[in-house]
């Protein structure tokens, strides 16, 4: 995507996760834990912010360990990041936060809710471990016309893109 369109569908996305918020059980005292964008994900960290003056708590994912969930720790707009395993930014120092409700990266996604991340299982773990509701967040691009879920693949609640929610909530 050029970059000015990207931006648009970032801000796109973000805007549809505020409606989403706003509209759902999760309130301004839930934990959100989110992630910080690698590889072409979306950009959602004015968004990040945004809900962090609203009163969320923000918290971003680490890995742990190959075989583990991922563990949440709080992020705050203007805090130091560190680089961690894989190259992802995690705040430092790192103070745990158990999240309420995830907001996931897809890499693609089908018209079920279903999603497909890097192929690590990390969110795979996470989201089989704990009951924890969970947001993808993709472009429209991404998704896939049919894929076979794995038996360790858990549905999300919904994944949201710069046009829709899938499946329309």
């Amino acid at each position: 995507m050029a970059p000015d369109v990207r931006c648009a569908a970032d801000e796109a996305i973000a805007a549809r996760l505020d409606e989403v918020l706003a509209a759902r059980p999760w309130g301004a005292g839930d934990v959100l834990g989110v992630y910080w964008p690698v590889r072409g994900e979306p950009d959602l960290r004015e968004a990040m912010a945004r809900w962090h003056r609203a009163g969320r708590a923000i918290a971003l994912p680490r890995v742990v360990a190959a075989d583990r969930a991922l563990e949440f720790g709080r992020w705050e707009p203007g805090w130091p990041m560190r680089e961690a395993q894989f190259g992802i930014p995690v705040p430092e120092p790192f103070v745990v936060l158990v999240p309420t409700l995830l907001i996931v990266p897809c890499v693609g996604f089908d018209a079920h809710g279903h999603r497909l991340g890097y192929g690590g299982g990390y969110y795979d773990r996470t989201l089989g471990e704990r009951a924890i509701p969970a947001i993808g967040v993709a472009y429209d691009a991404c998704e896939i016309e049919r894929f076979e879920p794995g038996a360790h693949d858990r549905r999300l609640a919904m994944i949201v893109t710069q046009t829709r929610q899938v499946p329309p909530g």
